[in-house]
């Protein structure tokens, strides 16, 4: 039979036991609060970081997102190279496109720029002219000019108002005008007592 001292004895050792184990529990709690803060400060930073770097992606990639890509009023660089214009009093016919595009390819072959390497040059143009025609009055005028390293597409109108584009979103809006953006190296209108003069400047091959 159990002794009271034995008892005494016994609770005495649950005690300590309990005590320690506390303790160490509340030490593993202290040594981990440091590290716990450190996580929940690099959790933090990081939300932080990603929604500002998200907010200038936004307002960065925004524009080309819903298709409302500037078009500023500047001023082309004068080029000295050859050139080649085709020009409509009329609206052109939907099948005057395939032909026009025929032309062009024909004329960019003779300046040594064929293959793929001139198909950003029509896709741009494509775009340009279609443009004008859903958008503008004639007659209308397609120029290509060579310059160093890439090749101008200039369609010309007798409207002097800023290009209008439809978004990418829009119904039968094709590739729509992002893809001016995406393959030329700068691009803009200039107005004259005439109209205007959308112009691109595309290198020869794909970027």
């Amino acid at each position: 039979m159990m002794t009271a001292r034995r008892r005494v004895a016994l609770v005495a050792v649950a005690l300590v036991l309990a005590v320690t184990v506390v303790l160490a529990l509340v030490a593993a709690a202290l040594a981990a609060l440091p590290v716990a803060i450190a996580v929940a400060s690099l959790v933090f930073a990081l939300v932080v970081g990603l929604r500002y770097r998200g907010r200038v992606w936004a307002r960065q990639l925004g524009p080309h997102r819903r298709g409302e890509v500037r078009w500023n009023v500047v001023e082309p660089p004068v080029l000295g190279g050859p050139s080649w214009t085709t020009a409509w009093d009329a609206p052109p016919m939907p099948s005057d496109l395939p032909e026009t595009r025929a032309q062009a390819t024909t004329v960019l072959t003779e300046w040594d720029v064929d293959g793929e390497d001139a198909e950003p040059i029509l896709l741009v143009l494509n775009e340009l002219l279609t443009n004008a025609v859903e958008h503008s009055r004639p007659p209308l005028h397609l120029t290509l000019r060579l310059g160093e390293d890439f090749v101008r597409v200039e369609v010309h109108d007798t409207v002097a108002d800023p290009p209008c584009f439809r978004p990418r979103e829009a119904e039968g809006s094709g590739h729509g005008v992002q893809i001016v953006a995406a393959l030329a190296v700068r691009h803009g209108w200039s107005p004259d007592r005439d109209g205007k003069t959308v112009w691109a400047d595309v290198p020869a091959g794909w970027p």
